[in-house]
């Protein structure tokens, strides 16, 4: 999908790409997903080249912060969540060339989504390409501060199961959860620190005006202060983790008391049971033709008690 906007009164505006307008007079071009059509028309009427998958998907620092002929390239990601809420983080393509931003990615995102919203509303405050760049991060460390409030929530329940309920299956559901909340606690620890090195990388190498460095260092200062709020998130997880395990533990040495007592109670009349073998002349079941199966059966039901009442009794 090819979107491109352009500055009208300083608020953005979409170009009707169905009507065949050009796209040269765009300042924002926001490319998701793009088929081969979509790239030509970009490098036809714009010049530009597009970022190839395994370009998105490379880790390394000089292949995701570099500025060469074509532009000042960034390559960040951004947290995302999908419609099973599995939560990831999708590289994001950012060039400025000629005064214009490029954007592109793979799929939407809340970022991005949240920010189009706001901009039919609002005014850019200098109507540039640095200023879109910068309020795009900014939109992405509001969004990331949400994500970290909803997992503080989550925590706050997953406690009150964990420190007042007891083992069973609310702790099974409750150890998933902490699971996936770790996992989306380091996916936004990732996303905040590559954004930290985008920032630092944008502010040395582009000349940007006074107000957008500026702008920059706010970002950069709510990145330093989401950090330590996110570390926070993992020492919890782990203090949950941990007290979970321990009631698990408690319990389980229970019910392997209550076993070692049931054993012990039982060993002596096993024990008599073995030397005499029950072999009384005048036991009637000896001489009777369903003894064997009665036999049979009365061992299958002494199991099966047994394990029925400890079932009952959660102990299993």
């Amino acid at each position: 999908m090819l979107n491109a906007f352009t500055l009208n009164d300083l608020r953005l505006q979409r170009l009707d790409l169905d009507a065949q307008d050009s796209i040269s007079s765009a300042l924002w071009v926001d490319l998701i997903d793009p088929n081969q059509e979509e790239r030509e028309r970009v490098q036809q009427e714009l010049g530009q080249g597009l970022a190839t998958r395994p370009e998105l998907e490379d880790i390394e620092a000089s292949a995701r912060f570099f500025e060469d002929e074509d532009g000042l390239h960034i390559h960040s990601f951004f947290y995302s969540e999908d419609m099973e809420d599995y939560v990831s983080n999708a590289t994001v393509a950012f060039t400025i060339r000629d005064g214009r931003l490029f954007t592109l990615r793979e799929r939407e995102l809340p970022a991005f989504r949240l920010y189009r919203m706001r901009a039919r509303t609002q005014r850019l405050q200098q109507g540039n390409a640095y200023e879109l760049l910068l309020d795009l991060f900014e939109t992405k460390i509001e969004q990331l501060a949400d994500v970290i409030e909803d997992i503080y929530s989550e925590l706050e329940s997953i406690g009150k199961t964990i420190l007042r309920g007891k083992p069973g299956e609310n702790f099974d559901k409750a150890l998933s959860n902490l699971a996936e909340q770790e996992d989306a606690g380091w996916k936004i620890r990732l996303c905040l620190m590559d954004t930290q090195r985008a920032l630092s990388f944008l502010v040395r190498k582009a000349r940007l005006p006074e107000s957008e460095l500026e702008q920059a260092r706010e970002v950069l200062r709510d990145i330093d202060s989401l950090l330590p709020h996110n570390e926070s998130l993992f020492q919890k997880v782990n203090f949950l983790m941990d007290a979970a395990m321990g009631f698990i533990n408690i319990e389980q040495n229970r019910i392997i008391k209550i076993f070692s007592v049931v054993s012990v109670v039982f060993l002596p009349p096993t024990l008599v049971a073995s030397s005499y073998g029950m072999n009384f002349k005048f036991m009637p079941e000896l001489h009777w033709e369903l003894g064997y199966p009665y036999a049979l059966g009365l061992m299958v039901l002494a199991g099966f008690a047994p394990y029925l009442f400890f079932k009952r009794k959660g102990w299993l």
